[in-house]
Formats: C-alpha cells, sequence, structure tokens
C-alpha cells in the first residue's frame, strides 16, 4: 500500500484558504482542494476529517493571520491615537485597492455570506471574528476618552458595517471607485462622535 506523501501543513491551509476565499464552500470541490494543497487525497484524510474541518480550519487560520494583526493595530496606542489608527487601517484597505485591485475582498466578509456560515460551528467562529473586530474598534474609540462606552460601541459598529462594505465593494471591483467615500464616512463618523 502507498504511503501518503508527507506535506508542510502550515502551506497546504495557506493554499485551502486562498480556494475557500476565491470561490466559496460550494465550489470547492474536493478534487480543487487536493489540487489547490497539492496532496494525495490519503495525506488530506490524514490530516483532516472532510471538508467542512478544513473549512473550519481555515477559518481559524484566517483569524489567526488577518483578524489578529487587524485588531493588534488596532488596540496598539503605540500607533497613535485611536482615531488615526481607525483611519489608518482604511487608508491601508484603500490603498491596497489602488495599488492591486482586491477582487478576494475579506475571506470573514466572504464567508459570512457563504453557505457554509449555516453550519452552526463555522457561524460561530465567524460571529467569534466580527465580534473581534468590533470590540478592536471599539477600544480604539475608547482610547480616545471623548464617547462613553455605549456611544463607543455604538459607533464601533458603524464603523465595521462601513469597513465591511469596503471590502465588499473589493470584491464587486468598485473599492476603488469608493474607498474615498467610505473613509469620509468614517470620519465623519469620527468628528460628529468628537462633538
Amino acid at each position: 500500500m502507498a504511503r501518503p506523501r508527507e506535506f508542510d501543513a502550515d502551506e497546504a491551509m495557506d493554499k485551502a484558504m486562498g480556494l475557500f476565499w476565491q470561490v466559496g464552500y460550494e465550489q470547492a470541490s474536493l478534487s480543487e482542494l487536493l489540487a489547490a494543497m497539492e496532496i494525495t487525497k490519503g495525506s488530506f484524510y490524514k490530516a483532516f476529517q472532510d471538508k467542512q474541518s478544513i473549512y473550519l480550519a481555515a477559518l481559524e487560520r484566517y483569524n489567526d493571520k488577518v483578524i489578529s494583526g487587524t485588531a493588534a493595530f488596532l488596540t496598539d496606542p503605540n500607533q497613535g491615537s485611536g482615531r488615526a489608527r481607525i483611519l489608518g487601517l482604511f487608508g491601508k484597505v484603500a490603498e491596497e485597492v489602488r495599488r492591486n485591485g482586491d477582487r478576494l475582498g475579506c475571506f470573514l466578509c466572504n464567508a459570512l455570506v457563504d453557505k457554509a456560515a449555516e453550519d452552526e460551528e463555522a457561524e460561530a467562529k465567524l460571529q467569534a471574528m466580527v465580534h473581534r473586530l468590533e470590540n478592536a474598534f471599539f477600544h480604539a474609540l475608547i482610547d480616545d476618552q471623548r464617547l462613553s462606552e455605549a456611544a463607543a460601541r455604538e459607533t464601533a459598529r458603524g464603523i465595521l458595517s462601513i469597513y465591511f462594505g469596503l471590502r465588499v465593494l473589493g470584491r464587486a471591483g468598485l473599492a476603488g471607485q469608493m474607498a474615498g467615500d467610505c473613509i469620509r464616512q468614517v470620519e465623519r463618523l469620527l468628528d460628529q462622535e468628537g462633538r
């Protein structure tokens, strides 16, 4: 019996995440996953139970690689005021769109509307990531000490909605045209809350 080929688990996970990110859960067939990950069927089943388990692992990887970094930036007072951090994040996304396009959008945004989100475990992971981003925006706002907790929470949710909107516009190929408008709306929210 042939022994399954060994593979770099991190590299394979990044490739699986990339496929799910690009086409979604339903459209990613097992054969496409195996090809993207460059592993054999035996290696796949040795490491993962099924397609759903690798999807959940891909969500966790995105949380660890992307959401963690974003939350760390937003909550790090060494990166400037809360306002500067929030606008800096939007500026980074807008610059990336202008420079390279953003047709992939955000894996979290894509996954939130994907059918796989109907799975309880996937839904729980996705909601936890959304709340993690919301809390990061909240802490950036609280750091500036201009808002009550209730006002900061409400503003954080508004900013999160604009952030997700910008990322979805990227997937649709429209973020380049609309990124500046999104940033101006965030500035208005921040200015209004400062009064």
